[in-house]
């Protein structure tokens, strides 16, 4: 249905080629921010399109997942240090259940970070999430009624910047990057224990936040961070190539299309390459204008899509890095894009929805906003969006 905003109507967008059903971790199924056949209002606002609306507890910019009938997500009550999962009802938004999974002093951080920032992971019988204990790593497994099943130290995390380790999903196994200032590991564990299956010190240990993600199949996953982009075997953490950058630190998950992985990264030095994952991590062209930081990009249409912290949304292609167009969206952007059917979705701190068509031309389809300040990631539904803004999550549909 094509859309028509200046009429007041609900615009309907069918999406292309996996299911949204399930959005049980960070950026979906296939952890590349892409859903599909999904039919979402593309308006939405305080009194429109709202399904339902509940206040949060705490503090959290990690971003809402979805299994079955349940939302999972994290949060901090900074007053008493407690590191709290949350379970609502993605029918009613009605909060069943929230359970302490640990309480610690509040860790040292960024000024626009949280205590609360990885986002957990969903199976059809267990959720899994990870906090900061003082200064180790803990991840641990609840079943869906809020019964822990397991917990894992996993060792110490050093990092003034704040702690972020969201745990994703491949090859069956939990995937789990922890870089930061003191000794950065990868590593792999049985969903169903928490054994370790596979575990990879890190080179030139240095914070970063970026999640493994994988390749071009099944063989590969990718992980930016500590100065490289590093790709392992899923199944082993066998490390099949790495690639260096002039970036250190890395936030940004990269984006693979056409077999190219897009990689950015801006702190101390700005850098947006592409490197062909069928050539042990050759590259094969460098950029540094417009680099990301924060916001992970998307891939629509064979095209490269992101958006910088302070704004700056580009389109790129994958294979030259021949930008074809850079343009503003809004004042500052700390959650990665989503792209539905031919749509990109970028919503900016201020709660502001920048719906901006997948073209090599720019069009900027219309604005919604909530009124409401937007750090993390939303969920797609099948008929819908869940959003977290800084004190509510909010289900938007017909």
């Amino acid at each position: 249905m094509k859309p028509i905003l200046g009429l007041g109507l609900v615009i309907l967008i069918l999406a292309g080629a996996a299911s949204a059903a399930d959005w049980n971790q960070f950026r979906g199924p296939n952890a590349d921010g892409v859903a599909q056949e999904a039919l979402i209002p593309m308006e939405w606002g305080p009194d429109r399109n709202i399904r339902w609306k509940v206040k949060l507890p705490g503090t959290g910019f990690s971003s809402p997942v979805i299994a079955g009938s349940k939302i999972f997500l994290s949060t901090c009550i900074e007053e008493s240090g407690d590191r709290l999962l949350l379970c609502h009802d993605l029918n009613t938004g009605k909060e069943e259940w929230k359970t302490t999974v640990l309480k610690s002093p509040l860790e040292t951080r960024h000024q626009l970070s949280s205590c609360a920032n990885s986002t957990p992971l969903a199976t059809p019988t267990l959720v899994y999430v990870s906090f900061l204990d003082k200064d180790r790593h803990v991840l641990a497994a609840y079943k869906h009624g809020g019964i822990e099943a397991w917990r894992k130290d996993l060792g110490q995390y050093v990092n003034k910047h704040g702690f972020c380790s969201t745990p994703m999903l491949q090859d069956g196994l939990l995937m789990l990057a922890a870089d930061n200032d003191a000794k950065g590991f990868v590593t792999a564990l049985d969903p169903a224990t928490g054994e370790t299956k596979w575990r990879h010190e890190r080179e030139n240990p240095v914070r970063s936040f970026s999640t493994p993600v994988p390749g071009k199949d099944a063989g590969q996953m990718l992980l930016a961070g500590c100065r490289a982009l590093t790709s392992f075997e899923p199944k082993t953490g066998k490390v099949q190539w790495r690639v260096e950058t002039p970036t250190e630190k890395f936030v940004a998950t990269p984006a693979v299309a056409a077999g190219i992985a897009v990689v950015s990264g801006s702190s101390p030095v700005n850098s947006l390459w592409g490197i062909d994952l069928a050539k042990s991590g050759e590259v094969v062209w460098k950029e540094s204008a417009n680099a990301l930081y924060t916001c992970s990009p998307v891939v629509a249409r064979g095209l490269v899509f992101g958006v910088t912290d302070q704004g700056v949304a580009w389109c790129l292609d994958p294979k030259t890095g021949k930008k074809h167009w850079t343009e503003r969206l809004g004042k500052a952007h700390h959650a990665s894009l989503l792209v539905v059917n031919n749509t990109i979705l970028a919503f900016d701190r201020s709660g502001n929805c920048h719906l901006i068509e997948a073209s090599d031309v720019f069009k900027k389809i219309g604005i919604n906003s909530l009124n409401e300040e937007v750090h993390a990631t939303p969920a797609v539904l099948p008929d819908g969006l869940i959003i977290r803004t800084n004190g509510h999550l909010v289900r938007i549909g017909k």
